[in-house]
């Protein structure tokens, strides 16, 4: 009995032996991967984050590299960015009420208007710039406001030197609202990257 137990482990062992010779590589662990066809998991992870559509309401984008995903300040929020510049960070907020909700196009506009205010006392309406894009069947009516920003809703506080760009895409299950308010400086940077999340947008799959 003890000789059978013992010739099956020696058989056990060398089946153990020639499983490991079999899959044994010279090659540094990357290189070994890839040549069998596997990634590391970092990448497939990365290349997902890059690829990704973030949900927005009835829409999807996707975020630009550097953004910083931040817990949305209140429930009105679907999504909500960090943007780090040279004169302090900048947030986008991404807001979606439903079908009908959220009032109308230029109710919104107006109100964002009047959160900024001008050194010279002018209207901000005749400062700000204002013109329409398209993307796929999403009309998008875009804005862009500078001066001193008070954001209003009890928050007495202003920052001057401050912009924002915002944007409404309106499509046929409801419009989405994207606001990024920060200061001068920061915005320049972003301000390219603000305009391919908007490129990025498609109409959710359940919305098509």
């Amino acid at each position: 009995m003890n000789s059978l137990r013992a010739h099956s482990g020696l058989i056990a062992l060398l089946a153990i032996m020639v499983s490991c010779s079999q899959n044994f590589s010279s090659e540094e662990p990357a290189t070994a991967m890839a040549e069998n066809g596997f990634k590391p998991v970092a990448d497939v992870a990365i290349a997902e984050v890059k690829e990704g559509l973030q949900a927005l309401g009835p829409l999807s984008g996707v975020p630009p590299e550097g953004w910083i995903p931040q817990q949305p300040s209140s429930s009105m929020r679907v999504a909500q960015y960090g943007l780090p510049g040279p004169a302090g960070e900048a947030t986008l907020g991404v807001f979606y009420f439903g079908p009908g909700q959220g009032g109308g196009l230029e109710a919104n506009i107006e109100r964002w208007y009047g959160q900024f205010s001008q050194p010279d006392g002018r209207p901000t309406g005749k400062t700000a710039k204002r013109w329409n894009k398209n993307v796929a069947d999403i009309a998008i009516t875009m804005v862009d406001i500078s001066g001193t920003f008070a954001a209003g809703m009890g928050n007495e506080e202003t920052r001057e030197n401050y912009r924002m760009l915002g944007a409404i895409a309106v499509h046929k299950s409801g419009a989405v609202f994207f606001k990024l308010t920060g200061p001068f400086a920061t915005i320049v940077e972003w301000e390219q990257s603000f305009n391919q999340f908007l490129d990025s947008l498609t109409a959710s799959e359940k919305q098509t």
